[in-house]
């Protein structure tokens, strides 16, 4: 019970670092696109990545910051502020590094930031779930807890329980099978050690020690299968959690961007 307590353990863990990983490849690209001058594309991109519940307050900023570098090079300066006011929120303190910044955004930025603190005071936000966010403002809801844990016992049944049926269905008999040969693997394994063990003088011992062990690199072999497979269902879980909070009729439209990296 414990050995399987600690794969669980383990397999959310490595999600969760599969999933960071994941976004920082994704904003190596926003950087990519914004020296191509793809500024929309970096604006549409940065909105979706910012709706990710595993991005950190450090993904974020760094997320805004391309975001308002696009739109203040697209002249937007209505977009612009409304960056710079979620920056504000994220982060009260935050400000540009000359370095990497045009002095003239930092300019815009420290004016715009100016004019809210003399208006406003700022507080990082933090809304309730209950609360609206207002327009362009990035969603945050991260998976919910039960379909993460089922999803990890057995890749398939998060989807399920998502109401995915057709996903759910295929992952979990996918699942079931992987599940099945490692059982047979893991019985056939002991017992084709028991017979090169308890084998007498005469028996072709060449023969028994390679049944045994090709039968324990293919038990091997399929239980790393089963955890890169539960990987894949979490990442593929959490894809497409974000994707039907996306296409929730809530009154605005959130452009979607989604890049895949293998």
């Amino acid at each position: 019970m414990q050995k399987i307590v600690g794969l669980c353990f383990l397999l959310i863990f490595s999600g969760q670092l599969f999933a960071q990983q994941h976004i920082k490849e994704q904003i190596k690209d926003l950087d990519k696109d914004f020296r191509s001058f793809q500024y929309k594309k970096v604006i549409e991109k940065g909105q979706f990545l910012l709706s990710d519940p595993y991005v950190t307050k450090e993904d974020s900023l760094e997320i805004y910051k391309y975001m308002l570098n696009a739109a203040y090079a697209l002249a937007d300066t209505a977009q612009a502020k409304q960056i710079i006011k979620q920056i504000i929120k994220c982060d009260p303190e935050f400000a540009l590094n000359p370095k990497d910044t045009s002095p003239k955004i930092i300019e815009f930025f420290n004016h715009v930031k100016s004019q809210i603190k003399h208006h406003q005071p700022i507080v990082p936000a933090v809304p309730a779930q209950s609360e609206t966010p207002p327009p362009g403002a990035p969603v945050y809801k991260p998976l919910p807890l039960r379909s993460m844990m089922l999803s990890v016992l057995l890749p398939g049944s998060g989807h399920l329980h998502q109401k995915l049926m057709k996903k759910g269905i295929r992952f979990t008999a996918f699942s079931v099978a992987l599940m099945g040969g490692i059982a047979y693997s893991s019985w056939a394994t002991v017992r084709k050690r028991d017979a090169y063990m308890r084998a007498e003088r005469g028996a072709d011992f060449d023969r028994l020690y390679g049944n045994y062990n090709r039968m324990y690199k293919l038990r091997n072999a399929l239980i790393g299968a089963f955890v890169l497979w539960d990987l894949y269902a979490l990442f593929d879980l959490q894809k497409e959690w974000q994707v039907s909070l996306s296409s929730e009729p809530n009154g605005r439209t959130i452009s979607l961007a989604v890049t895949m990296r293998w």
